[in-house]
């Protein structure tokens, strides 16, 4: 069984919740010496760094505009054989021996954007997913959108596949959390959709907490923001590997995690991994995530949310002991394996 592996994703994000997926499931293939070949364009990649693919088995695009080369259909001529094609975001080959495997993280863009961008973005995940024979989903609700927006799928063509945390993330004793100057922790990306101008002010509020934000650098606008609502109480991280990662986790109050939509949610994995509560909002695929650990908000209010934080005090042992027991219920060697499985009944 030969597969091929289009890392387009290492130079669409810098870092993000599909670098880690593409890179932890191309780690273990790796690990047990699968026969793979890879394509690749130029890349400053976090997760990548950690990958070490023999030269031989890449074909390295250099140059070009990136946009164009993102919706570039493969032709992959060097493969004469049957082979199995995985593109970590979208892109398809035009090679007849590919039997071709599509990972869908989200809907986003069919619920959230419009104009151009939703169209190219539309267009291009359509025809993947038109010619893939394999379609895998991270959750039961990606699962359902899928079906929402294509009905003419067959069932037996999906695959749920969770996603898995990462075993950088454990408690650390030597951080000595909720004592001095606790903060209130977001992470990753501030599309609308995910609600962060309600967590600032939610902050606002909890005046005796900070806020410390884990993502992509500040617009002026949100600087001004956070200026305005809770001046000198906020403190920004950009491009922190998961070893600060995991100290930030571990030395916070809680994580607020508000966002309306998630495919997944791999922040609650991560956090619930360390011990550290979290407080969400109770909608999409976050209840599959975060089972009954944690704290679940249903609907975005502040009373809510406010509440939902004073509801931490004195019930921190009870809520780390959920959150890592469900932690353990996911990992990144069962997302492998089930992966692996969905390449075999492809190959058979």
């Amino acid at each position: 069984m030969k597969i091929h592996f289009d890392n387009i994703i290492y130079s669409l994000q810098r870092a993000g919740g599909i670098s880690t997926y593409w890179t932890e499931l191309i780690y273990r293939l790796l690990r047990d010496q699968y026969e793979m070949t890879f394509t690749e364009l130029p890349h400053q990649n976090i997760s990548r760094a950690g990958l070490h693919i023999p030269e031989q088995s890449r074909t390295l695009t250099q140059g070009g505009r990136l946009l164009f080369n993102r919706f570039k259909i493969l032709s992959l001529r060097a493969e004469k054989d049957p082979f199995i094609f995985h593109s970590s975001y979208n892109r398809i080959t035009s090679n007849p021996h590919a039997q071709q495997v599509l990972t869908i993280h989200d809907f986003v863009h069919e619920k959230f954007y419009s104009g151009l961008r939703r169209y190219l973005h539309l267009h291009q995940k359509n025809k993947a997913i038109g010619l893939a024979e394999k379609i895998i989903v991270v959750s039961e609700h990606t699962k359902q959108d899928l079906l929402h927006f294509h009905p003419y799928l067959k069932e037996e063509n999906i695959a749920v596949i969770y996603n898995g945390v990462s075993e950088s993330f454990y408690p650390l004793n030597d951080v000595c959390n909720q004592k001095l100057n606790p903060y209130l922790l977001f992470i990753g990306s501030r599309a609308h959709y995910k609600n962060f101008n309600f967590a600032v002010e939610l902050l606002g509020r909890l005046t005796d907490f900070n806020f410390y934000i884990v993502g992509s650098s500040l617009s002026e606008k949100e600087i001004r923001l956070l200026n305005q609502k809770i001046p000198g109480r906020w403190k920004m991280f950009t491009n922190i590997d998961n070893e600060q990662l995991n100290r930030v986790y571990n030395a916070a109050y809680a994580l607020i995690y508000p966002s309306s939509y998630e495919g997944f949610g791999i922040p609650l994995l991560e956090v619930m991994k360390t011990g550290t509560p979290f407080v969400a909002l109770n909608q999409s695929s976050i209840p599959e995530v975060a089972g009954n650990a944690g704290i679940l908000v249903d609907e975005l209010d502040l009373d809510a949310f406010e509440q939902a934080i004073l509801q931490i005090n004195g019930n921190e042992a009870l809520l780390k002991e959920k959150g890592q027991t469900q932690a353990g219920k996911f990992s990144w060697e069962k997302c492998f394996h089930e992966t692996l499985q969905v390449y075999h009944d492809l190959g058979q």
